[in-house]
C-alpha cells in the first residue's frame, strides 16, 4: 500500500489475558477504548504476532504494546523507538510468544514492511501461568502504559503533548 492511502496510527496490544501477566496488552487497550480519537485504530491480537505485519501494512504509525519476559524487575516499563538498527539483544529475546518482537520487527524490515514510525511498550512479567490474573507488579503498571500511550499518541498526533480536551 502507498503511504499515501495509509490510515494514521495503530495500537496494536498483544497478549492473552487467560495467561498471567501476558495480559497486560489486552488490560492496556482496554484502558484505551473511549480514550482515543478517529485515526487510531487498537488491535488486540493473541499469540501470533505475525500476523501484525499485514495489520501494519494501512498503517504510517505504528505503537505496540506487549509482555516482557523478565529480566530485571517485574512490572518495569521500557519504551523502544524501533528505527533503523535491531532491537538491543535482551529485547529481542524477551518475548512471552513462541515468536517474539524482535523477531518480527526482522522480518518486517527484511521485508521491506516495517512501518515508517514503531514505538514498543514492553512491561516486564512475573507469572504466565494459564488462568492466573495479573501480578500486582504488571497490574500497578497499566495506568502508567495507558497514560504514555496517550502521551505518545498526542505526539504522534502533532499536539506536542498538549492535555486538555484533546483526544489522543
Amino acid at each position: 500500500m502507498t503511504g499515501g492511502n495509509k490510515q494514521d496510527i495503530l495500537v496494536a496490544a498483544i497478549g492473552n489475558p487467560d495467561r498471567g501477566d501476558d495480559g497486560v496488552g489486552p488490560a492496556i487497550a482496554a484502558r484505551l477504548r473511549g480514550k482515543v480519537s478517529k485515526g487510531v485504530r487498537i488491535l488486540l491480537t493473541g499469540g501470533d504476532v505475525l500476523a501484525l505485519i499485514d495489520e501494519w501494512d494501512a498503517f504510517q504509525k505504528v505503537i505496540v504494546i506487549d509482555a516482557a519476559a523478565p529480566l530485571d524487575r517485574p512490572g518495569r516499563i521500557h519504551r523502544l523507538d524501533i528505527g533503523n538498527g535491531p532491537l538491543s539483544g535482551h529485547f529481542a529475546r524477551s518475548s512471552s510468544h513462541a515468536f517474539g518482537l524482535g523477531e518480527l520487527v526482522e522480518l518486517a524490515r527484511n521485508l521491506g514492511r516495517l512501518p515508517c514510525r514503531l514505538v514498543a511498550y514492553l512491561v516486564e512479567g512475573e507469572r504466565f501461568d494459564i488462568g492466573a490474573p495479573l501480578s500486582p507488579a504488571v497490574a500497578e503498571a497499566v495506568d502508567t502504559v495507558t497514560q504514555r500511550v496517550i502521551d505518545e499518541l498526542l505526539m504522534m498526533r502533532g499536539h506536542n503533548g498538549k492535555r486538555g480536551a484533546q483526544h489522543a
